[in-house]
């Protein structure tokens, strides 16, 4: 089957003393060894060339571990977990598979949204809540039966501490875990129990994460992995210039030589890493991903779906989102579709894929005006989402809701770049929209997320209140602003950091006219941006390669919501203290001095990135505040001229995700609305 050399593999897997497992995207496995894996010197066996160990199934794996002994685990996507073990001689690679290869060893493991591990047998698995369990798999020979798992197969939680923040892990033998904080922190911790219990003396350093490293961003690395005692292996993406359209293949290796204790500091044997070998090219959704023909659809049009796969079918699913999963009514398919492969043309990080289109779907009149998302599904549950907005053909409800696609395309790393990928220079980044997205999760994540999945948490809660809403994609908006003419109110979702200037003056022309703005997010109206002539794509930094930051041109985010981007509580997550009476409050039992959003799927309601009200700002009221101390969101009001129009913002990323479990939260955001459209 066909490889694309910029998405060759789908992942890597660590097996010990060097060794790398690589899931082409074909499906195919191939076995390396890294001889000299403990200095870092070019040094590899049968001279860096792959050997095939099994040629097809493994790109329909959602996740592959490996052991040290040869143990191979394959993660399906219905939960289904399969065994392998690969005998392999250490010098070249040639050896055998165990008779009981591919047997299934477990069920239930979808779940959990992340797992990761596999040395001596050992998963770790978080679950939505983003606590962790321990599974451990004795038997080492593909069996299923009693004693086969440590504690009878059942997950063992070994830590209610909150990993939501950690947006990637990896694991290294004797209990040592690593992961990676939401702005490029690399954390250590070891589980020194082993066992499954926990308690007192469970963990090293009482539990606590230490910091042994920044850089390890997603805008920086495509794959990083711990390869046992302290080795750790990334590519990273290329940082020159965007038009160069280089490819992201060079593979670095480090080393902590204090990997069992770096509490007191971490020492690397060379912070820059050392380039151990190229040709890596990788990309998650490499065996089945496709995107929409238009962002945005209206009733009574049409929308079709170039589609890239290297399964000879998959199943095409459509419907309407109400929410987190896969819950919401189906309004197209399932219908199984013959697959085919499609190459990735030069420069299509900037001007699109290109791709064919493998089917188009009719949208009627009928279908209501939502998010919508195509599933396309592969073998054992393997999924990809495609997102979309179906708009009203004519306005009909009080209220309109922008998804904020402008920031989800900033922030997409889909093929290996966004927009903070490359180094700091006098060059444009243009990102297409004709590309898959790698930031849709659809289910709970178990970390936080402040793209797709809060925007289903918002939706969640307009759907279970009842609130009638049009939904459209923030950059219909630069298209045309006429249809802001027929609603009372535009609500805006958890990030809307991205605005055309165009944009920007239509949603000020709408308060002017008596229009109200609702932001249920942070960091809004932050940064401009443009769009290519036939608006396929967004172009960033068009000015001398530097951010064209709104408040830099003399036009801040404040004139437009009251607040501003406060950069003092990034990565912080508190509740908001009522410190003034206000309408909004009616009905949640909240005073002067109360505090409420202690904690939801994003933590604290006033967290990540946050807004605050400038000091003495004419026509602005402060109604709640983050407790993080040193700034916090400000949830304000903010008068619009003389003919009624306002904007009410809470001035947070994270607040959408209380919603579900904050009656105090909710309610204040219901009396917004109310107020707003008039209901």
């Amino acid at each position: 089957m066909p490889v694309d050399p910029e998405q060759t593999q789908v992942r890597m897997v660590p097996g010990g003393d060097g060794v790398i497992y690589s899931v082409r995207s074909d499906g195919g496995l191939l076995w390396y060894r890294h001889r000299d894996w403990t200095n870092g010197t070019f040094d590899w066996a049968n001279g860096g060339n792959g050997v095939l160990i099994d040629d097809h199934g493994w790109n329909a794996f959602r996740t592959v571990l490996a052991a040290a002994d040869g143990q191979l685990f394959g993660l399906h996507g219905d939960g289904t977990l399969r065994w392998f073990r690969y005998t392999a001689d250490r010098e070249t690679g040639g050896g055998q598979w165990h008779p009981r290869s591919g047997s299934v060893i477990g069920a239930g493991f979808d779940r959990y949204p992340r797992i990761f591990g596999g040395w001596d047998g050992v998963l770790y698995a978080i679950d939505p809540d983003g606590r962790l369990f321990w599974y451990r798999y004795l038997a080492g020979d593909g069996s299923a039966g009693v004693g086969a798992w440590a504690n009878g197969g059942a997950g063992a939680r070994i830590s209610d501490g909150n990993w939501k923040p950690i947006i990637g892990y990896a694991a290294d033998p004797r209990g040592v875990i690593y992961g990676v904080q939401r702005g490029a922190v690399l954390l250590w911790w070891r589980y020194l129990a082993g066992d499954g219990t926990n308690g007192p003396g469970a963990w090293a350093n009482n539990g606590n994460a230490v910091r042994i490293g920044t850089g390890w961003q997603r805008e920086q690395t495509r794959e990083w992995f711990s390869n046992d005692n302290g080795v750790f292996y990334a590519v990273f993406v290329d940082r020159d210039a965007p038009a160069r359209n280089n490819r992201d293949h060079e593979l670095y290796w480090f080393r902590l030589t204090n990997w069992l204790d770096p509490a007191g500091g971490a020492r690397w044997v060379d912070e820059n890493g050392r380039r151990v070998g190229t040709g890596w090219t990788l990309e998650r959704s490499a065996a089945l991903q496709g995107y929409p023909s238009a962002r945005s659809v209206a009733q009574g049009d049409k929308v079709s779906f170039p589609v890239s796969t290297n399964f000879p079918d998959y199943t095409a699913t459509v419907r309407r989102m109400t929410g987190p999963g896969l819950g919401g009514p189906v309004v197209w398919g399932p219908r199984t579709l013959p697959g085919r492969f499609q190459f990735l043309p030069r420069g299509y990080r900037a001007t699109g894929c290109g791709w064919q289109p493998d089917f188009t779907v009719d949208v009627p009149s009928t279908w209501r005006s939502g998010f919508y998302v195509t599933t396309l599904t592969g073998p054992a549950g393997l999924r990809h989402h495609i997102p979309f907005v179906v708009r009203p053909g004519k306005p009909s409800a009080p209220m309109a809701f922008l998804l904020p696609l402008l920031t989800h395309n900033a922030y997409d790393y889909w093929g290996g770049h966004n927009q903070y990928s490359w180094d700091e220079g006098p060059w444009t980044r243009q990102l297409t929209l004709l590309r898959p997205s790698a930031l849709v999760t659809i289910d709970p994540p178990g970390r936080i997320d402040d793209h797709y999945f809060s925007d289903l948490l918002l939706l969640r809660w307009l759907e279970r209140h009842r609130v009638p809403y049009d939904c459209y994609q923030d950059a219909d908006l630069h298209t045309s602003g006429d249809w802001l003419r027929h609603y009372r109110a535009v609500m805006l979702g958890p990030h809307p950091e991205y605005w055309s200037e165009t944009m920007r003056t239509r949603i000020l022309d709408f308060m002017a006219r008596g229009g109200r703005v609702i932001c249920v997010g942070g960091n809004s109206f932050y940064e401009r941006v443009n769009f290519t002539e036939d608006r396929t794509a967004v172009i960033h930094r068009a000015r001398d390669g530097a951010r064209a930051l709104f408040r830099e041109e003399g036009l801040p985010e404040y004139q437009v919501l009251g607040t501003w981007w406060d950069d003092r509580t990034y990565m912080t997550f508190a509740p908001y203290r009522v410190v003034n009476d206000h309408p909004f409050l009616a009905g949640t039992g909240l005073r002067v001095g109360d505090v409420f959003g202690a904690d939801g799927h994003n933590m604290g309601a006033s967290g990540w990135e946050t807004d605050a009200a400038p000091p003495d700002l004419p026509g602005v009221r402060v109604i709640a505040r983050g407790t993080q101390g040193e700034g916090g969101a400000d949830m304000a009001v903010v008068d619009r001229g003389g003919s009624g129009g306002w904007a009410f913002t809470v001035s947070s990323l994270t607040y959408a995700g209380v919603l579900d479990t904050d009656a105090a939260a909710s309610r204040i955001l219901l009396n917004a609305v109310n107020a707003a459209t008039g209901r």
